[in-house]
């Protein structure tokens, strides 16, 4: 076999690479909703820590070891927020049988040592974050603790249906008629008394 004929192995041509379209293109670092100015103050003892992302995380500590946190989701569209309980709970009093039966059913009825509740909150609809961070972490997470929710309310968004106006009144109910017939009339079968006849 001359050298016109060796058998060249052809080269590998590369792919190309698809652009992907502008709306997957990664998004800039900056949040569009900080987390750092949303965070609410919280009374002592509670004390609010510094992270290595402020603008989408941000973590809050009680001397007793229980930790609130928020972190912004990818994609800007849900705060997730969680309350996890210290590692000790109260210890029962020294006292009569039924003062420690309450005690013991009141650490039973508590947020359990280690344990998280999750709550979230949806940036898009929500009117004022600010305020709906807040209302959450002072009414829902921190409550918590003491009395832990036996499950989660959920919110709906969904718009409510508008009445047509061609609709019925309120207070009648469709597919019955509302027409009001005179009460039929009463015939009366008796035989008349010939006395009082006229």
């Amino acid at each position: 076999m001359t050298d016109e004929h060796d058998l060249v192995r052809p080269r590998a041509t590369p792919a190309r690479r698809p652009r992907r379209p502008s709306f997957v293109q990664a998004k800039t670092a900056s949040a569009a909703y900080p987390i750092d100015d949303l965070a609410p103050y919280l009374e002592p003892p509670w004390t609010k820590e510094d992270t290595d992302t402020p603008d989408r995380s941000a973590i809050y500590t009680h001397p007793e070891g229980h930790h609130i946190g928020l972190r912004l989701q990818p994609g800007d569209l849900i705060i997730q927020t969680w309350i996890t309980a210290g590692p000790d709970l109260p210890p029962l009093p020294v006292g009569t049988a039924e003062e420690k039966a309450e005690a013991q059913a009141a650490n039973d009825a508590r947020l359990q040592p280690g344990r998280t509740w999750h709550r979230t909150i949806p940036t898009r609809h929500a009117k004022d974050l600010t305020t709906a961070v807040s209302s959450l972490l002072r009414d829902q997470l921190i409550p918590a603790l003491t009395k832990k929710p036996r499950f989660a309310r959920t919110v709906s968004y969904a718009t409510k249906a508008q009445p047509n106006a061609q609709d019925e009144a309120p207070g009648t109910k469709k597919g019955r008629s509302t027409a009001k017939y005179p009460p039929s009339a009463k015939t009366d079968t008796a035989p008349k008394n010939k006395e009082t006849e006229e």
